[in-house]
């Protein structure tokens, strides 16, 4: 549940050397930020690099591989395990390289316009020009795309690159549901389709006050499209680095579209920030990322230990029985919109209605009937012929069909609230035929039918076997399940598996970007994962990491100091005697461990439940409730009420727990030992927490300090644990 950080020294030992030989200070000398060493610049394969801090020689080999694959133009496979800071090492040596690269390119065309104007001269005096042509000039460097995971891994990454001098011209992407600011769109019960689409015909007709405003809008002096603004100078007119919850944040104080906002950026981005999908959709790379020059691009893949499975899931789908009825329901729905208003349907005919609902009855009927009722796995070439058979689907007709579906998509969608159902069904667009949709893509995706068979080769088919239920009410439109009579089928799936993430590797480094870089803290053995990619990486790394063995004692505390079991199972989170064991056990490690702490626990909820059965500060939850009695903390909660962010989630050390004896509670306890600092729940509050922990450790005749934390929240980042023991040394 906890992992603390202990120095190991004696109280004479004035230093220790760390894994490369640098002198660590002992923590009774520190009296100001004992933070990390000054920002740094140093020089690697002739790459000036600014580092926030002096960096070991772990991260000095790393930086030195990311810049051996960018100056080759070759991909690198590098890992460094978690802590080692391989965020800000990416960050760091990516962006000094593009900056060495700009600066070559401005001197190369500045000579390229010295030799141009000596030939103009030349020619006036009536000098033979020389026979070549010039060539045009290079017009900008190489765009980086950082790639990882989850929007949440993506924010970190972000506010990692605040912590460097580097201040590139960037775009962060989200979708619009998780960007759209506008009262009317997103609204409680809107679905992603209702947002995409209510968004697309507001902004059509002009009438989004929010996508309005960024006409003209300037962010400290940088223009919505990521340039200065007019009259000041760039330096200026810094663009200011936000996450995505920032930008909403800034989207709803100032009444614009973030959404826009971050895609008019995209043109002039010297770096992206994108989920994974986004590299892997590659109507994500169409549409969204249309305006990034692709080739000579630098990709990179952090967080990647999962990289393979992601690809091979990108690239693969289920389809079951319920999904086509679903698909037949909404056809339906079209077609009482179309009887109702044929006015609107533009486009639409109502005999190509009809017939793309019996193509998906046929199918329907297809897939119970005709495929093997055993189920089973087939070669990925069969599921060319259950698309052939069962809705007259091949590699020449599918465009046309595709086509059509999306007009029939874009009709409900105008005609939601209208005629032709309950609310329910009118708010919810067309989600099973957008999801039919990309299935055929994934099957007919190539540009060619050979092409496209050569493509299922990688692929498995499984069909689900038939299994039969109890007699109940048949809805062969789109319930639970399918069939008629006094028995029923509960459906079945098709499923499209790709066994070969290669695959969607290929069709990123098909559009001649200049690397792939991709690292995790865990990709061991490098050889069977570079197999797996099906990529060359000619420069790879498995990186030791910065803290030496001597520096590390793991241990496993399976009993209190009284002796009681410690087990942190589900069962026993809401156990008054272990959460009285576990404080107990903490406050006794935490008067023997020097320097800072950092406890984790599973949830917030967890964190916060023992929390308050120790006697500090309550849940937001229970803060509401009436408990008819006041605590230290609230009365504290009172004085601290005006001081900001960080009144609620930071103690400093106090002796009161010592005064009153027995009758102080485990947090009064803990405070007394230590300063104590909590997790946030927001994310702008979480500098503050951090800055006030940084403070606490470094403060005269420190006691040390405390974090809490939850696993996988925002302070268990390797990176930040990284951070936080650079401030303990």
């Amino acid at each position: 549940m906890f992992v603390a950080k202990n120095s190991k020294r004696s109280a004479t030992s004035k230093t220790s050397k760390s894994k490369n030989d640098e002198p660590i200070k002992d923590k009774s000398q520190i009296k100001s930020k004992a933070a990390a060493s000054p920002p740094t610049t140093l020089e690697l394969r002739g790459v000036q690099i600014h580092f926030p801090f002096k960096p070991y020689k772990c991260q000095e080999d790393y930086m030195g591989k990311v810049l051996d694959a960018l100056n080759s133009s070759e991909n690198a496979l590098l890992e460094s395990p978690t802590g080692t800071g391989k965020t800000l090492c990416l960050l760091c040596s990516t962006l000094a390289w593009q900056q060495e690269q700009a600066r070559l390119l401005a001197d190369n065309n500045s000579h390229m316009n010295t030799d141009l104007d000596s030939k103009v001269d030349c020619a006036s005096s009536n000098e033979q020009l020389p026979a070549t042509q010039a060539q045009p000039a290079r017009t900008r460097t190489p765009t980086i795309i950082y790639a990882s995971r989850t929007h949440s891994q993506l924010s970190q990454v972000v506010k990692e690159m605040r912590f460097t001098r580097y201040r590139p011209k960037h775009a962060v992407l989200g979708s619009r549901e998780q960007m759209c600011v506008h009262p009317k769109v997103r609204t409680a019960n809107a679905t992603s389709a209702d947002i995409n689409h209510n968004c697309t015909r507001l902004n059509k007709e002009r009438k989004c006050r929010f996508r309005n405003n960024l006409d003209g809008f300037v962010v400290n002096g940088c223009g919505a499209d990521g340039g200065s603004s007019k009259g000041e100078q760039y330096e200026f007119g810094m663009q200011p680095v936000l996450d995505m919850e920032e930008l909403v944040d800034l989207g709803k104080k100032r009444k614009v579209c973030p959404f826009y906002l971050s895609r008019g950026q995209i043109a002039a981005a010297e770096i992206i920030f994108v989920p994974y999908n986004y590299l892997f959709d590659k109507d994500a790379r169409s549409n969204t990322l249309s305006e990034v020059c692709w080739e000579d691009a630098i990709l990179v893949f952090d967080e990647a230990h999962n990289l393979e499975s992601f690809a091979s899931e990108s690239a693969s789908f289920d389809l079951s029985s319920v999904d086509i009825a679903g698909c037949v329901n909404e056809v339906a729905r079209a077609i009482g919109y179309l009887q109702a208003m044929p006015e609107v349907g533009e486009g639409v005919k109502m005999e190509n209605l009809i017939r793309l609902k019996s193509i998906f009855l046929q199918l329907e009927q297809y897939l119970e009937n005709q495929v093997a009722s055993t189920g089973g796995s087939f070669t990925g070439e069969y599921i060319f012929e259950i698309f052939a058979k069962g809705a007259n689907l091949n590699h020449s007709n599918h465009a046309v069909f595709l086509k059509f579906i999306k007009q029939v998509s874009d009709m409900v969608m105008e005609m939601r609230g209208g005629t032709g159902g309950s609310s329910s069904a009118t708010t919810s667009g067309t989600p099973k035929l957008d999801h039919f949709v990309g299935c055929v893509k994934r099957v007919f995706g190539t540009a060619t039918e050979g092409q496209s068979f050569a493509k299922a080769r990688a692929y498995r088919v499984h069909v689900s076997p038939k299994t039969s239920g109890q007699t109940g009410k048949s809805n062969s439109t789109g319930g639970g399940f399918v069939g008629h009579g006094n028995k029923f089928s509960s459906g079945r799936v098709l499923s499209y598996w790709c066994f070969a993430p290669s695959l969607a590797m290929h069709e990123l480094a098909a559009l001649n970007v200049r690397s792939i870089l991709v690292t995790s803290g865990t990709l061991s053995p490098l050889p069977s994962y570079s197999l797996e990619l099906g990529l060359p990486f000619p420069h790879t790394l498995e990186n030791s990491h910065i803290i030496g063995k001597d520096q590390i004692s793991v241990r496993v505390i399976g009993k209190g100091v009284s002796g009681k079991a410690l087990t942190s199972t589900y069962n026993r989170r809401d156990d008054a005697e272990y959460i009285s064991e576990l404080g107990n056990t903490i406050i006794s490690l935490a008067k023997v461990i020097p320097g800072g702490v950092l406890i984790f626990f599973p949830s917030y909820s967890v964190m916060e439940n023992c929390i308050e059965r120790w006697g500090g500060p309550l849940s937001s939850r229970s803060r509401t409730q009436n408990y008819g009695k006041k605590n230290f903390f609230q009365a504290r909660q009172k004085r601290e009420s005006s001081s900001g962010n960080t009144g609620r989630n930071c103690f400093p050390h106090s002796a009161l727990g010592y005064n009153q004896g027995g009758s102080a509670t485990p947090w009064q306890r803990l405070m007394a030992v230590k300063a104590i600092v909590l997790e946030p729940k927001t994310t702008s509050e979480l500098k503050d927490v951090i800055d006030e922990f940084d403070k606490f450790i470094s403060l005269p005749k420190s006691t040390g300090c405390i974090m809490m934390g939850v696993c996988r929240g925002k302070i268990s980042e390797g990176e930040r644990i990284y951070m936080y023991m650079r401030m303990l040394i």
